[in-house]
């Protein structure tokens, strides 16, 4: 129970990072585009609502017995179809506090809806399908950037972003008796700090990018005990979701003086979780593929979107974000 509870509350951390991350690579390739300076201009502040779709599968056979002779299993085979899907809605506020310096606050709001179907395999029962659906408050984001040259290509960004716990965790929701949450968790229930770096570098018409940077997730008590009677009180542990590492790179390319596109891959090694000081779960390789647009609709506003396509197994499926920057 402890190894599920902790990969679901992990992958929805990762999850919410990648869409982060795409989101600011998209964006900043847009902005070099048309602008050396690639911050939020001194006194000036932006928003940029976004809207954000993600859909991950995955096929699990699960098998409870033990093996009298290499072709003969007595026990129990379970097969498990997994579908789930998460809608974000976000707001960024965004200052520039020098032609240098940018501040950023983010707040999402997460609604997930999770389908579950479970066949026990050899058994003429239909399979059973469980839902579970909710959302709330995700975790609030603060960030500060800092463009290192203003003047001589290749330019370099240096970014700082924190992650708060505001969001329900894995660990403070209830399961019921077929181990599905009773109301879906919104947020990694953890603090977590990611440097990072990333260079641009223009050939008009064309802009290349690479980025990269770490997460250092902080150590977090659970909330409730899941299950009362397996006697574990996981509402003693403490747990540390596993840190990671990301790289990325791509190139835009402008198609006019209003539209460019963007295509890039990602790369997010996720490292084992822990509870209790001792490992738990397994190292995840995360890798994508992203495409966006930008449209600039004014000298003040935009429409950006990026949508990303999973190639390993633990990535998602798919991802869709929307994004449109407004400037005071």
């Amino acid at each position: 129970m402890k190894k599920r509870i902790i990969s679901a509350g992990l992958l929805l951390s990762v999850m919410g990072a990648a869409q982060a991350q795409d989101r600011q690579v998209v964006d900043t390739v847009a902005s070099s585009l048309a602008t050396q300076g690639l911050m939020t201009p001194k006194g000036r502040f932006e928003i940029e609502p976004t809207f954000s779709y993600s859909q991950n599968t995955s096929n699990r056979i699960s098998i409870l017995g033990f093996t009298q002779v290499p072709a003969l299993l007595v026990g129990i085979i379970e097969a498990e179809d997994a579908d789930l899907t998460t809608f974000t809605w976000a707001l960024a506020a965004r200052y520039g506090l020098t032609n240098r310096i940018e501040l950023e606050l983010r707040a999402p709001f997460v609604y997930r809806h999770d389908s579950i179907t479970k066949r026990p395999l050899g058994s003429s029962n239909n399979p059973e399908k469980f839902t579970s659906d909710g959302g709330g408050l995700g975790d609030i984001e603060a960030a500060i950037r800092y463009q290192f040259n203003l003047e001589s290509a290749p330019f370099w960004i240096g970014g700082l972003r924190i992650k708060s716990d505001t969001g329900e965790s894995a660990f403070d929701q209830e399961v019921d008796a077929n181990g599905i949450f009773k109301d879906p968790p919104t947020g990694s229930g953890a603090w977590s700090f990611e440097p990072s770096l990333t260079m641009i570098y223009p050939l008009d018409p064309a802009v290349l990018f690479a980025t990269g940077g770490y997460t250092w997730n902080m150590e977090a008590d659970a909330g409730i005990d899941i299950d009362p009677n397996d006697g574990d009180n996981l509402a003693n542990d403490k747990y540390t979701l596993g840190d990671s590492f990301f790289l990325g790179m791509g190139m835009g390319f402008a198609v006019n003086e209003r539209l460019s596109f963007s295509l890039g891959v990602n790369h997010r090694t996720v490292f084992e979780s822990e509870i209790n000081g001792r490992k738990t779960g397994e190292v995840l390789q995360l890798d994508s593929l992203t495409t966006g647009f930008s449209l600039a609709l004014s000298e003040n506003s935009s429409v950006n979107m990026s949508l990303q396509a999973g190639l390993t197994e633990d990535a998602p499926d798919v991802q869709l974000n929307f994004g449109m920057p407004i400037m005071f």
